[in-house]
């Protein structure tokens, strides 16, 4: 996906991938990805609520792991995606249809980093092109 892609290059990221809720199990997967090291990503399912990946989609917010915080590498142990593709940073932001969750945008790093307010913006931001591009799909 393009959106992914460039979202790696503008942020000097690795890993750049897409998760979908799925609403009758309340369960969160994985979709697309770009920058994997594996294809374990692919079979990975998260309640909500759980993980990094569920804290964004339970409380709908923007959530950053990265060295700005002083438990990073717990928080990050705490996150099956971030030790599946040796992530040691990462943006995971809620993307919204219809005033509901349908997703988490993820970005990350494989090197320790602390992202800029710019691109925590920019990564907001670009949920709102995919919020749009879910928006046409569905219909």
């Amino acid at each position: 996906m393009h959106i992914l892609e460039e979202l790696n290059l503008k942020t000097s990221s690795d890993f750049a991938a897409i998760a979908l809720v799925v609403p009758i199990s309340h369960h969160i997967c994985w979709g697309e990805a770009v920058g994997s090291i594996n294809e374990r990503y692919k079979g990975m399912r998260k309640k909500y609520g759980s993980g990094l990946i569920g804290a964004v989609a339970r409380h709908g917010r923007i959530i950053v792991i990265d060295d700005s915080l002083p438990n990073s590498e717990q928080k990050r142990l705490d996150s099956p995606i971030m030790l599946a593709e040796k992530l040691f940073a990462a943006i995971a932001a809620p993307i919204f249809l219809d005033n509901q969750i349908k997703g988490v945008l993820l970005v990350g790093s494989r090197s320790n980093r602390i992202y800029s307010q710019e691109e925590i913006e920019m990564i907001g931001e670009k949920t709102k092109e995919i919020e749009l591009l879910l928006g046409v799909e569905s219909n």
